[in-house]
């Protein structure tokens, strides 16, 4: 040290030492590499453990990687120092949806919501988190708040859809799905979901061609085939129906155990093509 330079505290050297571990992280999650900016957060968090952002990081890091059991704390321990983070409580949120604790989910994703009330994702998640609770009215006023901030996700219009039909409105879903496929023409849930309300409600010709739709966008997706087969069936296109079928259990032999419970199937549950084709 040369003459006359004054002598650095420790909380000075703490800062220096942290923010180098920072930079390391920084650079190991910008290279996708999980455990070396693991590495790099803790390091960091052992000389500045008050730090919000590295614990946040940190359990963003954690939850990239689906360990959602230690992106928890972290969070929480972001939240501690920094409560109205509204980014920390969404996160949150997310973490324990992700280990399928709904209710923790709902708690933090309403937090979030008093801190950021104009933010849309936090009020579609919520709506999962109630979806998955079967508090379906606050499902619904969650999903209908996030299309007043942004009407144009497909996915909070379907999911408002579905939450409707287990409501008993089928009637209502129905416009929700059909709105999904106005902003995304491509997506396989919302044609399948429309062709299911369309054929309770009898509009068979309609129903089969949204199962149509969904079948050829996901061809290997086994209930999209029994659901166009079940319209079929009660259009009279018996042939059809149990070529589906067969597609169907070749793709998903589980499912043979459940077409009994179809009324529609009973004339075509032992037709043997059903149960020969070719994978």
């Amino acid at each position: 040290m040369a003459a006359g330079a004054p002598a650095s505290s420790a909380s000075e050297d703490a800062a220096v030492d942290a923010a180098l571990f920072l930079e390391e992280a920084a650079a190991y999650v910008g290279r996708g590499d999980a455990e070396g900016a693991i590495t790099a957060f803790r390091s960091a968090l052992d000389v500045r453990g008050d730090d919000h952002e590295c614990w946040f990081n940190l359990g963003t890091v954690y939850a990239d990687v689906s360990d959602f059991d230690r992106a928890v704390p972290c969070y929480r321990k972001a939240i501690d120092l920094d409560p109205d983070s509204h980014q920390a409580w969404y996160n949150l949120g997310c973490a324990c949806a992700g280990r399928g604790d709904q209710v923790a989910a709902a708690d933090a994703y309403r937090r979030a919501a008093e801190l950021n009330p104009c933010d849309y994702e936090t009020w579609y998640n919520l709506g999962n988190a109630y979806l998955d609770l079967g508090r379906l009215d606050d499902a619904i006023l969650s999903y209908e708040t996030a299309l007043e901030h942004h009407d144009g996700d497909h996915e909070v219009w379907n999911n408002l859809g579905n939450a409707l039909v287990q409501g008993e409105r089928p009637g209502d879903a129905d416009g929700c799905f059909r709105r999904a496929l106005v902003f995304n023409p491509g997506y396989d849930l919302s044609w399948n979901n429309l062709g299911n309300v369309l054929e309770e409600s009898g509009a068979l010709a309609e129903a089969q061609r949204a199962h149509e739709m969904a079948v050829a966008l996901v061809p290997e997706q086994a209930t999209y085939r029994v659901n166009l087969a079940s319209t079929l069936a009660r259009g009279g296109q018996a042939d059809r129906a149990i070529e589906h079928l067969a597609r169907a259990v070749a793709l998903a032999p589980e499912i043979r155990s459940l077409l009994p419970g179809f009324a529609e199937f009973a004339a075509l549950i032992d037709d043997p093509r059903i149960f020969t084709a070719d994978d």
